[in-house]
């Protein structure tokens, strides 16, 4: 369970779009400063129906079928602003992953991507050793044009480190500059995790209330220890992100939603095998879904590329999720217009 512990006081015509491709980079991070919008303080969230319940039966031949119809939603609207929204992509997205050491964060990282990651050799060192990055490269091909990207994991240690390590002010550094604000927070615990409740609470307030960045609460390793204690876990989880949140929550296939403010859930990513029995991974593709269908304005796009290529996750949403398709689609393009609307001086600051 969680305890609590005393904590310190151009515009261009596109007429088609080749499948990404997806390698992973060691190398040193380079400067992102760049002048980007900040989504935050200038865009308005988008409303959108609730969606149909994940899990439906419907046969499938394979995940390419799934992926080219996300890829058509792209094609579709080949117009100008496309071309902008592919050109956003040449900068970095960040993902923040948090959790104490051998808690499963490198092998969720890899699931949710669906390959392995590389780790950069220096993260952060100019700051902290702490923390470090897990470094995943992108590209796609516009009109002959090679458009270049990454995601950036900042894997940061448990909370009993953050202050001989001087983790807070970099975790400010990633999160409160516009052109670095991260698609989410994941933070991890195990059964039997003990956190500093007083630091999670930290956490929350700067990515919730200052940054609105999403946060989703993973009880990972599922299936270690015993099942108390893995409902211990949720059941601290869910006390504290219910504190951020007055609309009801839903419940849905073992994950709880918060609207567009965080989610909880239990996964184990890879497979278990003690001597009396073998589990397979579970609750990866739940949690991927979940993330894509909570996200707002280009988040949701941002987020679409980054599982693009994995291969299983869209396998087995064709095949389970009945209308998962056109909910993806049409999520896209709730986007495209929203940026169609931005482009033609519509777009409202969000208060």
């Amino acid at each position: 369970a969680l305890v609590r512990e005393p904590g310190p006081a151009n515009d261009s015509n596109t007429s088609a779009i080749q499948p990404l491709s997806y390698k992973t980079i060691e190398q040193k991070q380079p400067n992102t400063e760049r002048q980007l919008v900040d989504i935050d303080s200038q865009c308005i969230p988008l409303t959108l129906t609730p969606p149909a319940p994940l899990i439906d039966d419907v046969s499938a031949n394979d995940a390419a079928i799934f992926q080219e119809k996300l890829r058509s939603t792209l094609r579709e609207a080949a117009d100008q602003i496309v071309g902008q929204i592919f050109q956003a992509l040449t900068k970095e997205f960040h993902i923040i992953v948090c959790g104490s050491p051998r808690v499963g964060k490198s092998t969720l990282i890899n699931a949710i991507c669906g390959q392995e990651v590389a780790e950069t050799k220096d993260g952060l060192a100019s700051c902290t050793k702490a923390i470090s990055c897990h470094t995943l490269e992108g590209e796609c091909e516009i009109d002959s044009k090679i458009i270049h990207y990454k995601y950036n994991f900042w894997d940061t240690p448990g909370f009993e480190s953050w202050e001989k390590n001087d983790i807070r002010p970099n975790i400010k550094a990633i999160v409160k500059k516009p052109e670095s604000k991260p698609l989410c927070m994941i933070f991890c615990a195990s059964p039997g995790t003990f956190v500093n409740l007083e630091e999670l609470k930290w956490l929350f307030d700067l990515c919730i209330r200052e940054k609105h960045i999403f946060c989703a609460l993973v009880c990972t390793n599922k299936y270690a220890g015993q099942t108390k204690s893995r409902r211990a876990v949720l059941d601290d989880f869910k006390g504290l992100l219910s504190t951020y949140v007055n609309d009801q929550l839903r419940e849905e296939k073992d994950i709880t939603f918060y609207g567009n403010v965080g989610l909880c859930t239990s996964v184990n990513s890879q497979l278990f095998e003690d001597d009396d029995r073998k589990l397979e991974a579970s609750g990866i593709h739940e949690l991927i879904y979940g993330i894509m269908e909570s996200l707002v304005d280009e988040h949701v796009l941002d987020w679409c590329m980054l599982t693009l290529e994995n291969k299983g996750f869209w396998k087995d949403m064709h095949e389970k999720a009945a209308g998962g398709v056109d909910r993806v689609k049409g999520r896209v393009k709730a986007v495209i217009d929203l940026l169609k609307s931005a482009k033609n001086g519509k777009r409202k600051k969000r208060k």
